[in-house]
């Protein structure tokens, strides 16, 4: 072969190894737009569920609120350890409930939102357990409100569930 065939037969193998590679690029950018397409239309899902999460984490928190509890659950008649009982109850159910809504929310709130329940019964079992279990419960509901009026647990926890979210809906 001549100088001229090789030349040719070079040309067109550049020519070929070019059209390969600006093939490829362009598949693998139509493969990362395509990608990036389905994240946002997942994203675009979720947030619904997200922002659904913590507008149901937010409503737990105001449900075990002593405040809103004790209201609710305070009947006359009952002792201490049965008023104890039934707050207890109400707030495992409730949470029980809800335990699903931590898959869409942070870890951070996920653990603050636990830590409100938990100060929460722990406020509930200590003042129990400075009264007679058999003393009518009036008095029991009325210390449990003082205490959780100057610990306001349930308040901070909302702040951190607001501020987790904001990142989330905006």
């Amino acid at each position: 072969m001549n100088i001229l065939g090789l030349c040719i037969l070079a040309s067109v193998a550049i020519l070929v190894a070019g059209a390969v590679y600006v093939t490829k690029m362009v598949m693998e950018a139509k493969a990362k737009m395509a990608a990036l397409e389905a994240s946002k239309g997942n994203r675009a899902a979720i947030l619904p569920l997200r922002l659904q999460a913590y507008e149901r984490m937010a409503l737990f928190l105001e449900r075990i609120d002593p405040n809103q509890l004790v209201m609710r659950i305070h009947t006359g008649g009952l002792t201490v350890s049965q008023e104890q009982n039934l707050l207890l109850t109400a707030i495992r159910s409730e949470f029980e409930h809800n335990l699903s809504q931590q898959i869409y929310i942070s870890d951070n709130v996920w653990q603050k939102v636990c830590d409100a329940k938990g100060d929460i019964e722990a406020i509930i079992n200590t003042v129990a357990a400075d009264m007679d279990k058999d003393a009518e419960s009036r008095e029991f509901a009325e210390t449990v409100l003082a205490v959780t009026s100057q610990k306001p647990v349930v308040e901070l926890a909302i702040q951190i569930l607001k501020a987790d979210m904001q990142k989330w809906a905006y």
